[in-house]
């Protein structure tokens, strides 16, 4: 928890609020209503009340680009779920109503103690958002982020600029994090966070959710990263997004633009135990596909990419040992209406990865040339496809 707050005298202030986190949008259209999450600590000295004569609200004011009160706007107020005592923090949602005059503004974050004051009248800063109201609504709107650290300059990481950042604060720790909100589902198979050259994550985990609630991980490292995150998957619907810090070091984590990859659903099917072959495209190392009964030529597996593609590598990963004991990758050429053979390998004692001369094909088969003791298992694939349509929050 954080000191209580003191005024100009030394004295500790009545009414006085922390923003600890937020995902305010960083664009909206004209008039229109959202629900933005905040994490808000009380650190003055008085009890914020839910109710009663002198209730406590979160509201909010819009300034327009010269830094004018903006007037076309409704004035929303939230009250508090519950009462809130000094050093105390609550999560909630708000209501936002933004100007009906497309523009760029800074929204101000702000409680107000109804028939007392405004927090930031009484030398409280308020939080302020830089925010750009569009009146044709885009392809991706309503994009969020959030993080534990430097909550106020989040917003820079989606505002389209890679000259402007938003930096964490502070040398890099374990567990800090940072979190994107596509505002709704999307079916992805890559994202991008990017550093401006420099305030790499050196270690970390992502994970990717289309709820909230059940997540899964796409990427860890474990140390001395000096590059980008770029991570690539098989299809996934997500709306959430969260890279987290595994390990200290000595430089502020940064991140200047964060981009996702629009894709096209797959489907899976297998010669052997085909109800389960999407278990092989869901991004899970928990679910796997297996044929259920010995290697045997000329069983396969194969992978519909929803859309012709080009592709130039394949992998597959299984638990050690039940790799394919042969196999043969084949990729559909829709112009030579055949199977063309990509890759080829007999007596395989490892996990399939293989690289190839970037062809356009939806289809991807594998099919084994030998018998094998074990079953055929696959846990997850990896398919290297040209990444063209990576999209950014104003695209």
């Amino acid at each position: 928890m954080s000191a209580m707050v003191s005024s100009a005298d030394g004295k500790t202030k009545e009414w006085s609020a922390r923003f600890i986190a937020h995902d305010t949008p960083v664009s909206l259209v004209a008039g229109q209503v959202v629900i933005v999450n905040l994490r808000v600590e009380n650190i003055g000295l008085n009890k914020w009340l839910q109710g009663g004569n002198n209730p406590v609200h979160i509201g909010y004011k819009w300034l327009d680009a010269s830094g004018a009160p903006a007037l076309d706007f409704e004035d929303r107020r939230t009250g508090l779920p519950c009462d809130l005592y000094p050093r105390q923090e609550i999560v909630f949602g708000a209501t936002l109503v933004a100007p009906r005059t497309p523009g760029s503004y800074k929204l101000q974050w702000d409680l107000i103690a109804e028939g007392v004051s405004w927090f930031g009248d009484a030398d409280n800063p308020p939080l302020v958002v830089p925010i750009a109201i569009t009146d044709v609504p885009k392809n991706i709107t309503g994009w969020r982020v959030e993080s534990n650290l430097n909550v106020g300059d989040v917003y820079r990481a989606l505002d389209g600029d890679s000259m402007t950042c938003w930096d964490a604060g502070a040398l890099q720790a374990k567990g800090q994090w940072f979190r994107l909100n596509l505002g709704s589902p999307r079916l992805i198979d890559g994202l991008q966070i990017l550093s401006p050259g420099k305030g790499f994550p050196t270690a970390y985990a992502l994970h990717i959710s289309a709820d909230g609630h059940t997540w899964t991980q796409v990427a860890q490292v474990e140390s001395d990263n000096q590059y980008n995150v770029m991570v690539v998957f098989a299809p996934q619907r997500m709306q959430y997004a969260q890279i987290t810090l595994l390990a200290s070091a000595p430089s502020i984590w940064m991140i200047s633009e964060i981009l996702i990859h629009a894709a096209n659903a797959w489907t899976a099917s297998a010669s052997h135990n085909d109800k389960l072959a999407s278990n092989a495209i869901d991004n899970s190392a928990e679910t796997i596909w297996t044929s259920g009964e010995p290697q045997a030529p000329k069983m396969w597996f194969q992978i519909d990419l929803g859309h012709p593609e080009m592709v130039s590598g394949l992998s597959l990963a299984a638990p050690d040992g039940e790799y394919p004991a042969s196999y043969r990758v084949a990729a559909w050429n829709a112009g030579a209406n055949r199977w063309q053979s990509v890759a080829e390998k007999l007596d395989n004692t490892e996990p399939l990865d293989v690289t190839f001369d970037a062809i356009q094909t939806q289809f991807i088969n594998i099919q084994l040339l030998q018998p094998g003791d074990r079953p055929w298992v696959i846990q997850y694939a990896h398919v290297v496809c040209e990444m063209e349509r990576w999209l950014g929050p104003n695209t």
